[in-house]
């Protein structure tokens, strides 16, 4: 597995330490990697989906994450599986949205806890936390 993220290398090293990850994390910053499988997208393509309005749950989660919402919605989140045959890199499986929980294994734990994901009503996806952003047990 690899992940791959539009970030400057040095950003997602920092993060990664930050977080106490150790995979391995690739950048495609400053390529067309992303744009070429259409994950990412211009801000102009997200701008024109808005009439100057940007929803709110999406501009609160950009905000916590320290972005702008335009910004924050021309990325989107993808899984996909690659393989090498005599040479030739193909592309065998690729999901986004609701086809990502596979791999978000923390869901399926809350899920069968009594509070759940605990999102609010409604649903709110701001409500996850990194482990270094709780306040200390007392």
């Amino acid at each position: 597995m690899i992940c791959v993220s539009r970030a400057p290398i040095e950003k997602l090293v920092a993060y990664r330490r930050r977080m106490g990850w150790n995979f391995p994390w690739a950048s495609s910053f400053d390529s067309d990697f992303n744009f070429d499988f259409q994950r990412s997208l211009s801000k102009e393509t997200v701008e024109s989906w808005f009439e100057g309005a940007v929803p709110e749950v999406p501009a609160r989660i950009a905000a916590a994450c320290g972005t702008d919402p335009i910004s924050y919605m021309a990325e989107r989140p993808w899984l996909s599986v690659f393989t090498l045959s005599d040479g030739e890199v193909y592309m065998t499986y690729s999901t986004t949205a609701r086809g990502l929980e596979v791999v978000m294994t923390y869901y399926g734990i809350l899920d069968r806890v009594p509070a759940g994901r605990n999102e609010g009503d409604p649903a709110d996806p701001s409500w996850m936390r990194r482990h270094d952003e709780f306040a200390p047990a007392t």
